[in-house]
């Protein structure tokens, strides 16, 4: 690939897939028009994107879009090249997306007479790992011999099951497949670890229509969860009021107010890890019962609120880790504050209030025995942070 071409160029995500050879197979389904979009998303992350497409999907999708989107001519035709025997000592890892139902059978039962699936055959062979994201009209994905067929292919390949909209199986976003050719192909670091997340902020009713609350995103959370997908973990998200949208690949429950909070973490299971960047409110409201009158300044009578992380360590046995939010205090001054939090729990992540809402921050990582600074992206904080937790398990 010529140094100049854009597909060097596209802006970073992440390095999940750092000096990963990633081998995009392409086959007729209408889907693959979202092809492009899963190539550069993929480049993204690091990875080295081979595009492997039958004739089928060529007449669906120009074969010069899908040169661009990775940089490379593709491949159309098994040459004296032996590309599909290049394949198996090649990839890291084969992504068939879309997989129409032709060729999820030609998979189960080794048949390949075109490109992408002879490109398949040799990876199930060499034990390359493979991500299969089917997509075909609903009436299709019913059939009792595409069911059976799926079961197959499941004994050598992740499928990842399709979004059912307008009578149709179709492909999962782009999101959601290179989320999980991150956590397939990555470093694995949280690999069969069990962790939840809380976060977004909570809502306090002062009557039945009225609520304290405070300005929190969820946007820490979002990206702690996403990346802790995208390093292996088994993931849960208990999210409170956020503006954020976090990926539909992620277990998520949602909570309101601190004492709904409260009833969650009484049943709570167990976890390896759980990590706590939720805004919670530190006063309650008393309810005044029905709607208070606004011809009059009400007077608000408040009481504070219990600790969560208290209830969570009361129940917890594994890592946790606390964050701390202060205002107009010095670094030395909130590092002070963050320590303080060790008390109840592993690792206290320490930060000033100024970063709220914005895509950069700058945190403290704390522990008995060491204290870190991280001035970067929260998605990259996130896997810093994610990284040292992993260390200590």
């Amino acid at each position: 690939m010529n140094k100049h071409h854009p597909a060097n160029n596209v802006t970073p995500k992440g390095d999940y897939l750092k000096n990963k050879n990633v081998w995009l197979a392409i086959t007729g389904s209408v889907s693959c028009v979202e092809s492009v979009g899963i190539a550069r998303e993929l480049l993204r992350y690091g990875a080295n994107v081979t595009i492997v497409a039958n004739r089928a999907a060529l007449e669906l999708v120009g074969e010069k879009a899908l040169e661009f989107a990775c940089g490379k001519p593709i491949i159309k035709e098994i040459t004296g090249q032996v590309e599909h025997v290049i394949a198996g000592h090649d990839a890291d890892l084969l992504i068939v997306a879309p997989c129409c139902a032709t060729s999820l059978g030609k998979m189960a039962h080794g048949i390949g007479d075109n490109p992408p699936m002879l490109v398949a055959l040799t990876c199930i062979g060499a034990k390359v790992p493979i991500i299969v994201a089917p997509a075909m009209d609903k009436n299709m994905a019913n059939s009792k011999i595409v069911k059976q067929n799926l079961k197959n292919v499941k004994k050598f390949a992740t499928i990842l099951d399709p979004i059912m909209v307008e009578g149709k199986a179709k492909l999962p976003s782009k999101f959601r497949i290179v989320a999980e050719a991150c956590r397939v192909a990555g470093s694995n670091d949280l690999k069969k670890r069990k962790i939840l997340i809380i976060g977004g902020g909570s809502s306090e009713e002062i009557d039945d229509v009225r609520v304290i609350t405070n300005k929190s995103t969820g946007k820490m959370a979002k990206h702690l969860a996403e990346t802790a997908f995208c390093m292996g973990a088994k993931v849960e998200l208990w999210m409170g009021n956020a503006t954020e949208e976090v990926g539909e690949w992620i277990k998520q429950e949602s909570f309101s107010s601190t004492d709904d909070l409260n009833k969650k973490i009484k049943k709570l299971g167990k976890y390896d890890i759980i990590l706590v960047p939720a805004a919670l409110s530190d006063f309650i409201p008393t309810k005044i019962k029905g709607k208070m009158s606004s011809q009059k300044i009400p007077e608000i009578k408040l009481k504070k609120a219990k600790k969560s992380i208290e209830s969570i360590r009361e129940k917890h046995n594994g890592l946790l880790c606390a964050f701390k939010l202060e205002s107009g205090l010095k670094d030395n001054e909130l590092l002070e504050k963050g320590e303080k939090l060790l008390k109840n729990s592993d690792f206290v992540i320490a930060n000033h209030s100024e970063v709220l809402g914005n895509e950069k921050t700058k945190l403290a990582i704390i522990t008995k025995k060491e204290k870190i600074w991280v001035e970067d992206t929260k998605a990259n904080a996130s896997k810093i942070i994610l990284e040292k937790i992993a260390q200590k398990i």
